[in-house]
């Protein structure tokens, strides 16, 4: 049998339990390849991203922020809303930003004319030679805006991650027959819609996905960007005294203080 340094054994038992306590010892970290490149951000968070959309990601962060300040100087409360966009998983891309849209609009009424509501998609970012932006380079564009240059998220009072009540309201289904309204909410607005019927309603099997989705699925729970924005808040609130944290909602129901300093596993974050 070899015999195994001192040295090797020391740097074994150290990758071992880097791994039992979560620590970040360089052990296994995943590639950034070029062109892409690591970002690192003001909540410690890291992105591989293409640089290619720096421009792009600096205008978007820009032109939130003036949003976010003229609400502000309007004395408005700041709430982020975090509905998942990509069709990953079955879901549709205009139907999600309907359903962000109405999100929006749905806490808006709630809470009143004091609050503002941001709905991240309405900030969609334009295509580069070509090349659509990735998951990675709208949390570059969101970290920065939901974390500020400090990392305390001084812009935010409350952060709203939608659930399946929320998908519920915006097709009209209650609590019986879910995915047979999320169904018939599909044949309904593929009559008037031909995307819609072409891509979705007349293809079996993206039929069955689309209902799967939205009737058993359709949650930030499943949205890698929104797993990564849980985690951005739950960094920003380590940063604030107790009392003055950012609120965070799922579904409509405040989360617990565990659930408030709990971080889930990563999205698009680069380790």
């Amino acid at each position: 049998m070899a015999r195994r340094s001192p040295m090797r054994i020391a740097v074994g038992m150290g990758a071992a339990l880097g791994l039992f306590f979560g620590l970040d010892l360089g052990v296994g970290a995943a590639d950034c390849n070029a062109p892409k490149t690591v970002v690192n951000t003001a909540v410690g968070i890291r992105y591989c991203a293409d640089p290619a959309f720096d421009a792009v990601v600096a205008a978007q962060v820009q032109k939130i922020r003036a949003d976010v300040r003229a609400q502000r100087q309007a004395g408005r409360l700041i709430v982020y809303a975090s509905t998942p966009i990509s069709p990953r998983g079955g879901g549709h891309v205009a139907t999600n930003l309907a359903v962000a849209a109405s999100v929006k609009a749905r806490l808006e009424k709630e809470y009143g004319a004091a609050v503002w509501v941001l709905d991240p998609g309405r900030y969609q970012m334009a295509a580069v030679n070509g090349r659509e932006p990735g998951g990675a380079e709208y949390m570059v564009m969101w970290t920065a805006v939901l974390a500020g240059d400090d990392g305390a998220g001084s812009d935010f009072d409350m952060a709203h991650f939608t659930g399946p009540g929320d998908m519920r309201a915006f097709f009209g289904c209650g609590r019986d027959d879910v995915s047979g309204c999320v169904e018939r909410w599909l044949v309904m607005r593929a009559a008037t819609d031909e995307t819609l019927r072409r891509e979705i309603a007349d293809v079996p099997a993206r039929r069955q996905a689309f209902v799967r989705y939205y009737a058993l699925r359709a949650s930030s729970a499943y949205s890698s960007g929104a797993h990564d924005e849980w985690n951005i808040f739950v960094r920003i609130n380590r940063r604030r005294p107790l009392g003055e944290q950012v609120a965070m909602y799922f579904d409509g129901r405040p989360a617990s203080p565990a659930e408030m300093e709990m971080e889930i596993s990563p999205g698009y974050e680069h380790r």
